[in-house]
């Protein structure tokens, strides 16, 4: 039994030789045009026995680096969903115990790029006295694009003008 293997693309066509030197042209006819452009290896082979073989290259790996910075948005909301702008938003290394801030924006919304992967931090946001919950992004997430939403209850807070 003979075996040729040989990776075709769309601009290709085979060109195969036998041990006996004489060469063997293969074309190949794909009904439809799924396949084009994939650059499908087909293995082909001289015995009536065995029927050609589809190969299909390997896909991309998708795989996310795990030693790569988190990065936590988010927004601070009252009960209703609106933004709260002018709120802190504390982020505390549970680690070092070391604590950044941020003041969100006019619609609430805060960020904090370059998180070590490897540490837990908890986040709380505060606004006008009032506290939300302490939120947790862990190092057992895989995610690297975190999204929190931290809600404060407002209604006993004082309307500023």
């Amino acid at each position: 039994m003979t075996c040729w293997m040989r990776t075709m693309s769309n601009s290709d066509r085979p060109s195969l030789r036998r041990p006996g030197g004489f060469p063997a042209t293969l074309t190949l006819v794909l009904l439809g045009t799924a396949l084009m452009g994939t650059g499908l290896t087909l293995l082909v082979s001289s015995s009536r026995a065995a029927s050609p073989q589809a190969r299909f290259p390997r896909p991309p790996d998708t795989r996310v680096d795990p030693r790569a910075p988190k990065t936590l948005t988010g927004q601070v909301v009252d009960p209703d969903g609106r933004g709260l702008a002018q709120a802190v938003v504390y982020l505390k290394n549970e680690r070092t115990l070391d604590v950044r801030t941020h003041i969100a924006d006019g619609e609430g919304n805060y960020r904090f790029n370059g998180l070590n992967p490897e540490i837990d931090f908890s986040v709380h946001a505060e606004h006008r006295g009032a506290s939300s919950r302490t939120r947790t992004v862990s190092s057992f997430d895989a995610k690297k694009d975190v999204y929190l939403v931290l809600e404060i209850d407002t209604s006993g807070q004082q309307q500023s003008p």
